[in-house]
């Protein structure tokens, strides 16, 4: 068996159930009982595993929490792959899932003994396990669910990965180049006011430094006079005859040298005195110098000023506060300018790019397109072939292919499966047009279909036999027989021939006791097949005529 396969399936305190532990076979089995006896129950705690919410109702009355615990086999390898992803231990063998509920409706789910949410549970489940039921039959009208079954089918799911990843790509690509045109048409919008910006900074030719240059010159300017009239007192002061620093400096040396000869320290202080007065005279001649330099011009101290007043404006303008910030400004202006006069061969060359990515997408499309064409056409016979079987004698199926406008992720297709049962009525969206019963067999058969080509969950079907008898349901049985062959089939049924094609045989039962009701679960022995068929075929009272004809029913169907 390479499919998936439900080992074991273990239920404690739940709904009717105490306790459980079913151990499974590959191919297919069967689940029989009489109406109420529990098939449902059990249908549910497997839902449960699959990731749908449950509440405290679902324990059973007196339990303080219910286990629901399933073993699964022969994983695909997009299992392991996500349980890495989730960071879970990962054992290729076997996976373990498990749902626990307490009475306060506290629900934990647990894979591998790792706790894990409801949403990594469906997901696991679309590799594990398939319940097949009248509401899964709604599935056959959704356009996805079409193409996936083309797709299934030819077996070209490496190419539509490469599709997809093509087409993830260019849709990238494509955000990217919107995102592009978008930011152009903005700076194209702003480029008028960008270079007018711009032209004013370049025509200020603002230095660096330059302010606080300015502000020193105008404070000099506009005090030139007051600046000329104190260098000349201050010059004046250690210059003047009479009372100037120098002669009393000079005064003060002639004194000590005369000394110098008989008191010791006389001559360093001449040295000193010496020193002061060069530096003095120095100083006196600098000041002297600076006052005849200080002019008072009116035109330069007015074009200082204008100076001033066009860099202050700008810096208040764009919220700066230093020449180099407003140098800076230019030069980011002048990048976005730039930026703007080249866009169109930005542009163009993102343009041509996307126009290879599209045509790779459309390259493979095209190639995906023809492998449905081929598959559909493959399809139809089968399904017609099986539907004829299945007492659909004047059945037409045909799969409508139409190619899309744009290509999406799914490729360049949509697919209609059409039907009809009646030769005089032409095919329509099986949707609209088939029935309840017509759906369920259309389903059974692609899912038949489809399980001789590729490895598929285990699938359990419930209430397959609605609205079927008599030979029908023995082509139904043969079916599911046959899918046994190369996976692992459940099927809940309350139809004798389908029960007598399994391989295994499970009963669900109930025993009342003076307080409560119990569920229970069994394998059936040879004998006990005999009796539970003949009973199926014949009511409660079991004659050796009723045996025999379900003796004679199970020879047939295992044969």
């Amino acid at each position: 068996l390479l499919s998936v396969m439900l080992q074991s399936l273990s239920i404690r305190n739940f709904v009717l159930i105490d306790e459980l532990t079913i151990q499974f076979t590959p191919h297919f089995s069967v689940i029989t009982g009489e109406t109420g006896a529990g098939k449902s129950i059990l249908l549910g705690a497997i839902a449960l595993l699959m990731g749908q919410r449950a509440d405290s109702s679902t324990i059973r009355p007196g339990a303080e929490r219910c286990v629901i615990e399933a073993r699964f086999t022969h994983l695909d390898a997009a299992v392991g792959a996500m349980l890495e992803e989730e960071d879970i231990d990962s054992d290729e063998e076997e996976c373990i899932v498990r749902r626990e509920i307490t009475a306060k409706g506290k629900s934990r789910a647990f894979v591998n003994d790792t706790p894990a949410s409801l949403q990594l549970l469906k997901r696991l489940s679309e590799y594990l396990i398939d319940i097949h039921s009248q509401h899964k039959n709604l599935l056959l009208g959704d356009a996805g669910f079409q193409l996936s079954v083309l797709d299934l089918y030819s077996g070209e799911l490496p190419l539509l990965s490469e599709y997809q990843a093509a087409f993830r790509t260019f849709r990238s690509e494509q955000r990217a180049y919107e995102e592009a045109c978008q930011e152009a048409e903005e700076l194209r919008r702003e480029q008028d006011y960008l270079q007018f910006q711009y032209d004013q900074l370049e025509e200020a030719e603002v230095e660096s430094g330059e302010l606080e240059s300015l502000e020193e010159e105008e404070r000099q300017l506009s005090h030139a006079q007051e600046i000329r009239e104190e260098l000349s007192s201050a010059a004046s002061a250690l210059e003047d005859d009479e009372h100037g620093a120098l002669p009393a400096l000079y005064h003060a040396l002639r004194s000590v040298e005369s000394i110098r000869r008989y008191h010791t320290p006389a001559a360093e202080w001449c040295e000193r005195l010496e020193s002061a007065r060069i530096e003095l005279q120095d100083l006196a001649s600098s000041m002297s110098d600076e006052a005849e330099e200080v002019t008072f011009s009116p035109k330069r101290l007015a074009k200082v000023e204008a100076r001033l007043d066009l860099i202050r404006g700008l810096l208040h303008k764009h919220s700066l506060t230093s020449c180099d910030e407003l140098i800076a400004l230019r030069d980011d202006l002048s990048g976005r300018l730039e930026q703007i006069n080249s866009s169109d061969e930005h542009l163009t060359a993102l343009s041509e790019a996307l126009k290879k990515r599209e045509a790779e997408v459309l390259r493979l499309g095209k190639a995906l397109s023809k492998t449905r064409t081929k598959a559909a056409r493959t399809i139809e016979g089968a399904l017609i072939t099986t539907l004829h079987e299945l007492g659909m004698p004047h059945v037409r199926f045909v799969i409508r292919q139409d190619i899309l406008d744009a290509p999406t992720l799914h490729g360049l297709d949509h697919v209609t499966f059409l039907f009809s049962a009646n030769k005089e009525i032409e095919p329509e969206p099986v949707a609209e047009i088939a029935s309840g019963g017509e759906i369920s067999r259309l389903m059974l058969a692609i899912k038949a279909l489809i399980a001789d080509r590729r490895s598929l969950p285990t699938i359990i079907f419930d209430e397959i036999d609605t609205g079927v008898s008599g030979e029908t349901a023995e082509r139904i049985a043969t079916i599911l027989r046959r899918m046994g062959e190369s996976m692992q089939v459940l099927a809940v049924t309350h139809l004798p021939q389908i029960a007598a094609a399994g391989e295994d045989h499970f009963y669900i039962y109930k025993e009342h006791g003076e307080a409560s009701t119990r569920s229970y679960i069994r394998h059936l022995s040879s004998e006990e097949r005999i009796d539970e068929i003949a009973r199926m075929q014949s009511g409660s009272k079991l004659t050796d005529v009723t045996r025999a004809a379900a003796k004679a029913l199970l020879e047939t169907a295992q044969s």
